[in-house]
């Protein structure tokens, strides 16, 4: 029964280690996605919103984004 116990105790061990190195692995993959998306959001606000053509968002036009958001979230809250 001795040698059962520890192979499970070794088994149990080698997962918790192994557990230990995947999860920092799988929030950076999760990190990675959220970068991809933030980026791909900020280019199409650029494309919608940079009306002078100087590739970045001036104040009135962030104005223009920011009340657009806005006014989704206020549509969304009377769902």
């Amino acid at each position: 029964m001795k040698k059962l116990s520890s192979k499970l105790i070794l088994i149990a061990s080698l997962f918790a280690v192994a557990c230990t190195f995947a999860v920092p692995t799988v929030q950076a993959a999760d990190d990675a996605e959220k970068a991809a998306k933030k980026k791909k959001k900020e280019e199409a606000d650029l494309k919608k919103y940079d009306k002078n053509g100087n590739g970045k968002l001036d104040d009135d036009e962030k104005a223009v984004r920011d009340a657009d958001v806005a006014k989704a979230k206020a549509e969304k809250a009377k769902k």
